[in-house]
């Protein structure tokens, strides 16, 4: 047994030690688990558990999928970062000043403190819109903020969400459909393999090849924790939409959990006040788009080049940030165990 183990880890070893990661052509290339690094039993345990559809790719390469990859749909809340990128699309082409000027300038009838919103506190869910608080001031999980948001951007755009994704993301060249169908035309509808292409896409830091579709800096100073630990949550418990904008699907402040581990509408695995991490079981650098609370999620492994893609998961486990016992963290664990080749020495 041991032997067979000892054999397994430094075949996957060697095997990752020689692969590089890959730009995505127009199809995925596949390889084998044990090509990557991973551990192919373990991968088949994890699919089993959250059942649902998806993939996982590694250094750029369709390793393992579940389920139907092919077939498009909504991504619920998974989309808001899809939103976020689009924003800073428009930074990098100068069809948006920056991702702090205020959306009043697009025209909203904005009340009192509201006419300074910015794009980065709606992406941020501090824009206060539809609450009790001014922007800036609390949080709160806000899906009247995100419909304010993608609207807006539409106004920026003058045009579409997917008339827009079509020009700046044309380089991923999704297979299955188009980038945005869903929700008003605001919700993403690709499917999980094209999914796969947006998180690699974030894993490499908004570089496609040779080619950086946006610049480095707007991705460090953007796509990281933007929500105060301290920050206070919103006293909101029902929405004053004065702008008439609905909602991107949800309420108005649907979770006490953001400060400290949010960000331009991804989750990060930053520290909670019990001193773990937001997903105990993964390397420190994860990070996640999350819809339904685990039922649709894209999360990136940088330090581990890799990309996972589940969508419409059954048995997802609860959101339950840094409880090391929960079946999401359980299931993340197993995740992790499946990779045998290239492991960080410390996470």
């Amino acid at each position: 047994m041991i032997l067979r183990f000892l054999f397994a880890f430094f075949a996957g070893a060697l095997a990752c030690a020689s692969a590089k990661d890959t730009t995505p052509g127009p199809q995925w290339e596949k390889v084998k688990p044990e090509q990557v690094g991973l551990n192919e039993k373990k991968l088949k345990q994890y699919a089993e558990r959250v059942k649902g559809d998806g993939c996982i790719v590694r250094y750029g390469k369709m390793a393992y999928q579940w389920g139907d990859v092919k077939s498009s749909r909504d991504w619920a809340s998974a989309s808001k970062p899809v939103l976020s990128t689009m924003l800073l699309f428009g930074v990098e082409h100068r069809i948006i000043d920056s991702v702090h000027t205020p959306i009043a300038q697009y025209g909203w009838p904005l009340r009192g403190d509201d006419v300074g919103i910015t794009f980065r506190q709606l992406a941020c869910m501090t824009s206060g819109y539809a609450c009790e608080e001014g922007p800036g001031i609390a949080w709160a999980y806000n899906d009247y903020g995100i419909e304010l948001f993608a609207q807006s951007l539409e106004r920026a755009f003058g045009r579409s969400l997917n008339e827009a994704a079509k020009d700046f993301m044309a380089p991923l060249q999704f297979q299955d459909g188009r980038a945005f169908g869903s929700r008003r035309g605001h919700g993403c509808t690709l499917s999980p393999r094209d999914m796969a292409r947006l998180g690699w896409f974030w894993l490499n830091e908004f570089k496609w090849g040779d080619h950086r579709l946006i610049s480095h800096r707007l991705f460090t100073r953007n796509i990281k924790v933007g929500v105060p630990t301290d920050l206070p949550r919103s006293a909101s418990t029902k929405a004053d939409d004065y702008l008439e904008v609905d909602t991107y699907g949800g309420g108005v402040n649907q979770t006490p959990w953001g400060p400290g581990c949010y960000g331009f509408a991804f989750w990060f695995n930053g520290q909670l006040a019990n001193g773990e991490r937001v997903w105990p079981a993964a390397p420190s650098d994860a990070f996640q788009a999350n819809g339904i609370w685990n039922r649709d999620t894209v999360t990136m492994y940088p330090s581990l080049d890799m990309v996972v893609v589940v969508s419409m998961a059954r048995k997802p486990g609860k959101f339950q940030p840094g409880v090391v016992e929960g079946a999401a963290n359980q299931n993340m664990k197993l995740l992790m165990d499946a990779v045998v080749g290239d492991r960080p020495k410390r996470w």
